[in-house]
């Protein structure tokens, strides 16, 4: 007498096989719905923290005020400040040599989201811009992070030709 074979009885590895590609599909789907969600958020981060760049330093350049600067920073960066102020000094120091600043444009850079254990979601972002002003041209280099719904300062820098003489 001969038995009937189903199909199942076939191929063991079929069930299996289905659910592992089924399994890896839906690991595919939501690997691309975090990259889609990821660079819609990045183009809001990225103009927020560009806005934020093209308004805070003429405030905190054209007036050469260092409060300007520290009401805008992170508690990173004040307690750099309130551990070497001297660094702030030697900055708006420098930066009066330069006069008033005429403009500021050509600003580039983006921002970052990152996971860590430690911290959870952390957002920073990176820019640079030129700035001109009465006695010669600057380059801004300023690092952010968003604490609270809110951009502030963790590096503010300015290069200019000027300072090396």
């Amino acid at each position: 007498m001969r038995q009937e074979v189903t199909p199942a009885q076939e191929r063991p590895w079929g069930k299996i096989l289905a659910i592992v590609g089924g399994s890896f599909l839906a690991f595919l789907l939501v690997i691309a719905s975090f990259a889609a969600y990821a660079a819609y958020e990045g183009r809001g981060l990225d103009a927020s923290s560009r806005a934020f760049v093209q308004a805070s330093v003429p405030a905190i350049v054209s007036n050469g005020s260092r409060d300007e600067l520290l009401k805008r920073s992170s508690p990173e960066l004040l307690k750099a400040d309130g551990e070497h102020p001297e660094q702030l000094d030697q900055l708006f120091q420098k930066l009066s040599k330069l006069g008033a600043m005429r403009n500021f444009d050509d600003v580039r850079g983006n921002s970052t989201v990152s996971y860590t254990l430690r911290n959870g979601r952390v957002v920073t972002a990176a820019y640079t811009g030129n700035a001109k002003f009465d006695h010669g041209r600057g380059y801004v280099i300023v690092r952010l992070v968003r604490e609270s719904g809110r951009w502030e300062f963790l590096l503010f820098q300015v290069e200019a030709p000027v300072f090396l003489q």
